[in-house]
């Protein structure tokens, strides 16, 4: 018992009763019953207790999945081309010589109206140049980088360096041909008088001087995001993860597209999430 002496319950482990005991100089002297059986408490299910609907639940943890696999993979489709962007950019040669000539759309303005009377360089050299209408020229060129000078009478001569990416021969909208601004097609507005005036970069040549190592960096973090949503970690790490698959530019629309479709579908899955950051 632990003392000498004194007045102690037991439980009896056959019968499950109360027993009273008198111990003196480590000598049971008296034991008597104090209270008869323990009632054991009732342990029935509540009518209104949900039955366990195994085949339910199966049904819903696959269907969980696949919108988490569905996620993880726009966000790491995202972040590879986003590495595929980095890397075309980083080791782009200055002109592709092996590459088919693409269709370019030289479209030439000033504030009021079309020019319909131009002259186009590349490189300093005047090139075959087509005029279709409304101020749109077609010349040829294979994918790489150009200078471009456009000069028509009585307005300054207007510049735009321009990377050209490897695409269709004759990419357009569907519903004109035009082209995409920025990939095959190229908006020279002219300013009355003389001298030069420069335009603005288009965006290719922008990330092929500026964004290699930054898209790389956004890339990576986009692969972490993909894996972090891949294994529920955490869900604003998953959020940050597609964010940055949106901004890496992975073949400058397609991949950040994706990744902004990830970004709606996140919520979807949020409650699936087991990280401390999950709400």
């Amino acid at each position: 018992m632990g003392e000498i002496s004194g007045n102690f319950e037991r439980i009896c482990k056959s019968c499950n009763s109360i027993l009273e005991l008198r111990v003196d100089n480590e000598e049971i002297t008296e034991l008597k019953l104090k209270k008869d059986k323990i009632p054991k408490e009732k342990t029935n299910v509540p009518k209104d207790y949900k039955k366990y609907d195994r085949t339910k639940l199966k049904n819903e943890r696959k269907s969980d999945r696949f919108w988490v696999n569905v996620v993880s993979f726009l966000i790491l489709s995202a972040s590879l081309m986003g590495l595929a962007t980095a890397g075309g950019l980083y080791y782009a040669p200055e002109e592709f010589t092996d590459s088919e000539e693409i269709k370019i759309y030289i479209i030439i303005t000033n504030k009021t109206s079309q020019i319909e009377k131009a002259e186009i360089f590349v490189n300093d050299k005047e090139i075959k140049q087509t005029y279709i209408e409304n101020g749109t020229y077609e010349i040829f060129l294979k994918p790489g980088k150009y200078t471009i000078n456009v000069a028509s009478k009585g307005y300054k001569t207007s510049t735009m360096d321009v990377y050209i990416p490897v695409q269709d021969a004759d990419l357009s909208l569907i519903d004109y041909s035009s082209g995409l601004e920025g990939i095959n097609s190229f908006t020279f507005e002219l300013e009355k008088g003389e001298g030069t005036k420069s335009e603005e970069e288009n965006t290719y040549l922008k990330m092929l001087n500026w964004c290699p190592t930054l898209i790389l960096l956004f890339s990576l973090i986009g692969l972490w995001g993909s894996w972090i949503t891949y294994t529920l970690q955490s869900y604003k790490n998953a959020q940050i993860g597609a964010f940055f698959s949106v901004i890496a530019m992975g073949f400058l629309i397609i991949g950040p597209l994706l990744g902004i479709i990830a970004l709606i579908l996140l919520p979807k899955i949020k409650e699936k999430f087991t990280g401390p950051f999950k709400k």
